[in-house]
Order: structure tokens, then C-alpha cells, then sequence
């Protein structure tokens, strides 16, 4: 079966920065995708943020992309993350449109891609966080 090739993006980050899917080929890419509202989201981004920034950033990158068009006020995004002092990178949907590329049908959702750039892995809120760091650790070692 061929590989799934990870859809394209260029979207902007809370931080003003616009940050291309493309521009990171080489890496292994962790996008996380949440609203505000999701219980299950504020419980899954503190895991990330931590193992996210233990790392090597020349070879992962770990992103969050709030789903805006799931979102009830999508202006409450940026107070959000300044109130629980996320310091991972926060890009902003253009409404559903990456959600909705990458097939994905519920928040939190996180979409693990290789260095090719193909799409390895789909996982949603019941998949155990130690079997996307195993998926990560696995693609590191290669």
C-alpha cells in the first residue's frame, strides 16, 4: 500500500510567525489538533508540552493546532494558553480546513509524520500517550 502523503499547510501561529508543513521535511512531526472547550484536550496538552520540550528539536517538532472553526470564540485561544502558560508553538486553523485534510472526526487528535513526510499514525483521545511516544521513538531510531 502506498504511503499517505501528510496534506500540505502554511497557517499562522498565535506567536505572529506562519509556519509550512513543508519547511519541516527532514523532521518527525507531532500536530496536535484542540479547542478550548474539550476536557480531554485540557488534560492531553500539559503530557505534550513536557515531552515535547524534552526532545531534540533538529530532528521533532511538536505543534498544536487549534481547531478555530470548532472553537465557540476563537479569541479565547490566546488568553487560554497565556492563563496555563503553554509554551509549545499554537498555529491557528483556517477554520476546519487542516482538521478536516488530515480526515480527522473528533478533538483532541494528534497526527504523527515521518521525515518523508507521510502521514504514520492517526490518534485520538482513548489512544494511551505511551503509544504515540513509542510510534515517535521508533521513527528517531531509524
Amino acid at each position: 500500500m502506498p504511503a499517505e502523503k501528510a496534506p500540505d499547510f502554511c497557517l499562522p501561529a498565535l506567536d505572529g510567525n506562519k509556519v509550512c508543513l513543508k519547511d519541516l521535511r527532514g523532521k518527525v512531526i507531532l500536530l496536535s489538533f484542540w479547542v478550548t472547550w474539550c476536557p480531554a484536550c485540557q488534560a492531553d496538552l500539559p503530557r505534550k508540552e513536557i515531552f515535547a520540550r524534552s526532545l531534540d528539536s533538529s530532528r521533532f517538532s511538536f505543534f498544536t493546532i487549534n481547531v478555530t472553526g470548532r472553537e465557540a470564540d476563537p479569541r479565547q485561544v490566546k488568553p487560554f494558553i497565556r492563563e496555563y502558560g503553554y509554551r509549545f508553538p499554537v498555529l491557528l486553523d483556517e477554520g476546519r480546513s487542516t482538521y478536516d485534510a488530515y480526515g480527522l472526526t473528533s478533538v483532541p487528535a494528534s497526527v504523527l509524520i515521518d521525515p518523508e513526510g507521510n502521514i504514520v499514525g492517526r490518534y485520538d483521545e482513548r489512544t494511551p500517550f505511551i503509544e504515540i511516544v513509542d510510534a515517535i521513538g521508533h521513527l528517531l531510531d531509524r
